[in-house]
C-alpha cells in the first residue's frame, strides 16, 4: 500500500515520501529474498529495479504499473545502464552466480565478461558487486571496470571487447579496498569520465583515470557507509547503507542529507528489522541504491528481506 509522508532533509528542503510507489510481484520460480538492490531511470522515464527474485528484473510506468519483468539471477546486485546505438542497455552482476551480464530490456545477453584471471580470484570467490563503463562522446565503450566487493575486494579493468587487462587493490592510492562495492564513471564537466570507487568498508571514495591512475579520495569526514552513485545536474546522490541518502555538490561536498537514520545499524536484527514497527516512512533503514529521476525526483530501493520501493518527490 502506497502512504505519501512530507519530509523535511537536513538542508531544510522539503519532500514528500513515496513509500511503495510500486508493489513487487509474486516470484515466478523460487525465490532468495526479494531485497531490491538496483534502481534507475530508462531514457523514456520507465523505472527499473533488480531484485533477489526470479525474475530478478523489473520494468515499471512511471506510475507503479509493472510493464514487463526477466531474467534470473538469484543474487541480484549491481545495476548500471548504458546506452549505445540509441538503446538503453543494463549491467546486471549476480554475487551468487559470478555473472556480470549486459542485457537488452528484453532480457537478451550482449556481453557476459568472464572471471578475471588474476591471482587473487583463483584463491577466492569471484563475487562482483558492480560495473561502470568508460566511453567515448559517441558513447562507444573504451573500458569496463568490474568491482569484486564481496570476493578478493579488487576492481577489475576490461577493455571493450571484454577482455581482461588489469586489477586495482587500492594500495597505489588511498590504501587497499575494504569492500569496494559500487563504480561509477563521474559524468560531470571536468571530472574526465574518472572512475569512482566506493570503498565502503574504509567510508571514502577512491578515483582513478581511465589507465587506473590513483587521482585522490574523499569523503572521510562526512561519509558513513557509501554504496552507490547517481549524477543529476552537477549533483551526485550517493546511497549510504547505514541508513541515509547523501548528495553532493560538484566539489564533491555534501549539500544534503535524506531520511538519516544514523543508528539504523543496530537496530535489532538489522537490516531484516520489524517491517510494521521499524520501517517508518522518512527514515531508510538500508539504502542500497538511489537514482535521479527526470525532474529532480528520486528513486531508492534498500536491502532488507522483502523489498522496499521509496520515491522521493521535491516539494517547493
Amino acid at each position: 500500500m502506497q502512504t505519501k509522508t512530507p519530509l523535511f532533509s537536513k538542508s531544510g528542503r522539503r519532500w514528500i515520501w513515496h513509500e511503495g510507489w510500486a508493489a513487487l510481484p509474486e516470484p515466478m520460480l523460487g525465490v532468495r529474498n526479494l531485497r531490491t538492490h538496483g534502481v534507475k531511470v530508462l531514457a523514456d522515464g520507465r523505472i527499473v529495479v533488480f531484485h533477489q527474485a526470479t525474475p530478478s528484473v523489473l520494468i515499471y510506468d512511471r506510475d507503479g504499473r509493472l510493464q514487463s519483468r526477466f531474467g534470473a539471477y538469484p543474487g541480484a546486485h549491481g545495476l548500471t545502464l548504458v546506452r549505445r546505438a540509441g538503446a538503453d542497455l543494463l549491467w546486471l552482476t549476480d554475487e551468487i552466480l559470478g555473472a556480470v551480464d549486459l542485457v537488452d530490456l528484453e532480457g537478451r545477453v550482449h556481453m557476459r565478461l568472464e572471471k578475471p584471471s588474476h591471482p587473487a580470484c583463483r584463491d577466492s570467490t569471484f563475487a562482483p558487486t558492480w560495473v561502470a563503463e568508460q566511453a567515448d562522446a559517441s558513447g562507444n565503450p573504451l573500458r569496463l571496470w568490474v568491482a569484486d566487493g564481496y570476493g578478493a575486494m579488487l576492481v577489475h579493468a576490461f577493455d571493450s571487447h571484454g577482455r581482461y587487462e588489469f586489477t586495482l587493490d587500492g594500495t597505489t592510492g588511498a590504501g587497499r579496498f575494504h569492500h569496494p562495492h559500487g563504480l561509477a564513471v563521474d559524468p560531470r564537466e571536468g571530472k574526465d569520465q574518472r572512475l569512482l570507487v566506493a570503498d565502503r568498508g574504509n567510508r571514502r571514495v577512491q578515483e582513478f583515470a581511465g589507465d587506473g591512475r590513483f587521482l585522490g579520495s574523499w569523503g572521510e569526514e562526512f561519509l558513513i557507509h557509501p554504496n552507490g552513485f547517481d549524477f543529476r545536474n552537477g549533483h551526485c546522490v550517493i546511497s549510504e547503507l547505514h541508513g541515509r541518502l547523501t548528495v553532493l555538490d560538484e566539489r564533491n561536498q555534501p549539500v544534503d542529507f535524506i531520511g538519516d537514520q544514523p543508528n539504523a545499524r543496530f537496530l535489532t536484527g538489522w537490516p531484516d528489522v520489524n517491517r510494521a514497527q521499524l520501517l517508518q516512512p522518512g527514515f531508510f533503514n538500508s539504502p542500497h541504491h538511489a537514482c535521479w529521476g527526470p525532474d529532480g525526483e528520486i528513486y531508492a530501493v534498500e536491502w532488507v528481506k522483502g523489498g522496499r520501493l521509496i520515491r522521493l518527490e521535491p516539494a517547493g
